[in-house]
């Protein structure tokens, strides 16, 4: 077992904690707040020596903001130890230091009350956290503006989401992106603004003009040449003498200024002020140029999707402009085809709200309908290589006449291959005679190498020119064409047509005049 010091050992090892101790420690008088003792270490730490503490009241130990509290902390019933960590030792050379500082309980001591207070200095410390508490700031304003990244709209947008994305629950009191305007003043527009101290530019005349005052700052700089500035304390720096008065009202101490450049549109900068003096560690401002290189990438890519949209916009104005002009076209051409063969008039017409209406219930999308549509109207233009009195006659036709009618469509095909349709209209009126089994014309293509808008003008085709009158017959009605259809249904023509076709007449979803069932 080990051996019981004695007295005095005991007191060896009280001498050898107060004398050789890291932390200062002091002995007050409870009653009158004066120091009674100070160990070398407090004499360190304070720049006083032992018999210059001995005698002054512990608040004089404190920056003259804090002794009113201290004296108030010192007066409160001292039962339990208590810390202390949000105060400061004002040394003799005038120096502010941060400290943490441990109180004991009231002690008695040959019949007075003392209080034994030990002292550390945490600066180290605090500019540990400090640092990593601005990396933090940083890091976080760096990921909310990632998002706001993936999610604006416009530059504007953009640019205002990550200055409210810095300024959020930071020290950062104010952020900013200023925009180079070419001119003879070279104004900078603030394109972006957010934090508690948003009145800070109100009223000034920002340039980056070298020949204007506010262009010779950080931001006017940074602009004109392209490099960060960095300000560490706004209160000694040349670069904050014309807005020394401004920046202590708005609580700024810090600033750096990281270029933004988009080559060939704009340049600026990314502006950022803190509450503190040296906040932006080398750390922070890594952050912050990574960020200004994403708001480039980010501010690029949606001028380049304004531009892609607005060259889309464009595009389809002339899309529009040219389907007009084409449909007008067409128009006067199926209106001089029913002058030539008067017995057919209204025959394309009808045939393009057969086909139109097959093709909506199926599904078709609006780009695709325009060219049904347009095929539709012009299906039997190749017929204008006939000769009149074959397409009029009043008798069934030869071979050879019949042989001479089926080249309209590839004749069809011949007119329109050179006109800059949008759609295949050219080849869907060539492929609206073929069957499904190969038995149809000019090619004789089979099933899916047939056009899905051939194979509904197909069928809207016979329905209409069976229940229309002909030269050489009166119609056959609507019920005689939607019979024939059916029959023909998944032998020449495509069921899934025949299908909506006959169910559109019969439930009546789709009536024209002259086409109505008895």
């Amino acid at each position: 077992m080990a051996s019981v010091p004695d007295v005095n050992e005991k007191q060896s090892l009280h001498d050898l904690s107060w004398n050789f101790a890291q932390d200062g420690k002091v002995a007050t008088d409870h009653a009158t707040g004066l120091i009674v003792d100070a160990n070398p270490a407090m004499e360190t730490l304070t720049g006083y020596s032992r018999a210059e503490l001995i005698g002054m009241h512990v608040t004089m130990l404190h920056p003259e903001g804090e002794r009113e509290a201290v004296e108030a902390e010192f007066r409160k019933p001292l039962l339990h130890p208590s810390p202390h960590f949000d105060l400061h030792i004002q040394r003799k050379d005038g120096r502010s230091i941060p400290v943490a500082i441990w109180s004991s309980e009231k002690l008695e001591l040959a019949g007075r009350s003392l209080v034994i207070g030990e002292l550390r200095d945490i600066t180290d410390q605090q500019q540990k956290e400090h640092l990593l508490s601005t990396q933090n700031w940083a890091l976080s304003a760096f990921s909310v503006a990632a998002v706001a990244l993936g999610r604006a709209h416009s530059a504007d947008a953009l640019l205002q989401c990550i200055c409210d994305a810095i300024t959020h629950q930071s020290p950062y009191v104010f952020a900013w992106v200023g925009i180079a305007e070419d001119g003879p003043d070279k104004k900078i527009r603030i394109a972006a603004s957010a934090g508690s101290a948003s009145g800070y530019l109100d009223g000034l005349h920002l340039s980056w003009s070298a020949d204007q005052p506010m262009g010779r700052g950080p931001t006017g700089i940074c602009i004109r040449t392209g490099t960060l500035q960095l300000v560490n304390d706004t209160e000694k720096s040349p670069a904050f003498d014309l807005l020394s008065k401004r920046s202590r009202k708005f609580g700024i101490r810090s600033s750096v200024s990281v270029p933004l450049r988009i080559e060939g549109v704009w340049r600026g900068a990314l502006i950022v002020y803190g509450t503190r003096p040296n906040i932006f560690e080398a750390a922070p401002v890594l952050v912050f140029q990574h960020l200004s290189e994403q708001i480039v990438h980010g501010v690029r890519s949606l001028e380049q999707q304004l531009a892609l949209h607005a060259g889309m916009v464009d595009l389809a104005k002339a899309q529009k402009q040219l389907a007009e002009a084409l449909s007008a076209a067409v128009t006067a051409i199926v209106t001089a085809m029913e002058l030539r063969d008067p017995y057919t008039a209204g025959h394309e017409s009808r045939v393009a709200e057969i086909a139109c209406a097959i093709g909506k219930e199926m599904g078709l999308d609006e780009e695709q309908l325009q060219g049904l549509r347009m095929a539709a109207m012009v299906h039997d233009i190749g017929k204008i290589s006939i000769p009149t009195d074959i397409l009029t006659k009043p008798a069934r036709l030869n071979k050879e006449e019949y042989d001479l009618i089926k080249t309209h469509p590839e004749a069809g095909y011949s007119i329109l291959r050179d006109i800059p349709f949008t759609w295949p209209v050219a080849e869907i009126v060539r492929q609206h005679h073929e069957k499904l089994d190969g038995s149809g014309y000019p090619y004789g293509l089979k099933v899916d190498a047939i056009l899905p808008e051939a194979k509904i003008l197909a069928v809207a085709d016979i329905v209409e020119a069976m229940a229309s009158d002909r030269p050489y017959r009166r119609t056959l009605g609507l019920e005689v064409a939607l019979a024939e259809i059916k029959a023909l249904s998944g032998k020449l023509l495509d069921p899934d047509v025949v299908r909506v076709c006959t169910e559109l007449f019969r439930e009546k979803r789709l009536v024209l005049p002259g086409l109505e069932l008895q």
